[in-house]
């Protein structure tokens, strides 16, 4: 016994469209496409965040580089400028110690304000 023909005879009938399901199916694209979006920003986020960590410690190394050539350039400065080699650089010159008779002071009465030196009073003219 057979319940259903060979061949069903519905070619006149047309398939209605249902306007709910185009709606759903342009919700759920909509929904897709801003989904994908927030991913793509995530991950665009994600990738500056390494980049500008890359970039940081680049900085970072290099701040320490120089920071620890201006420590070995203060130490050669006060190296250089120590008395024992200012000593040494002016008897290479041929320079010499000055002596007590070279070696004047500022009258009592005029004391060595700001801008003066001492032995200055004894290098201006006399009068």
């Amino acid at each position: 016994m057979r319940r259903l023909p060979q061949q069903y005879p519905n070619p006149h009938v047309r398939r209605q469209r249902d306007p709910r399901a185009a709606r759903r199916q342009a919700i759920l694209l909509v929904g897709c496409l801003v989904l994908a979006c927030g991913f793509i920003y995530a991950v665009r986020q994600q990738i500056l965040a390494v980049d500008y960590g890359y970039k940081t410690e680049a900085l970072r190394r290099e701040r320490e580089a120089l920071l620890d050539e201006q420590r070995k350039l203060k130490l050669a400065l006060e190296e250089s400028s120590s008395p024992a080699k200012l000593e040494e650089a002016g008897r290479e010159l041929g320079m010499q110690p000055a002596r007590a008779a070279q070696i004047e002071t500022a009258p009592r009465g005029q004391g060595a304000g700001p801008g003066m030196f001492v032995g200055a009073a004894a290098a201006a003219p006399r009068r």
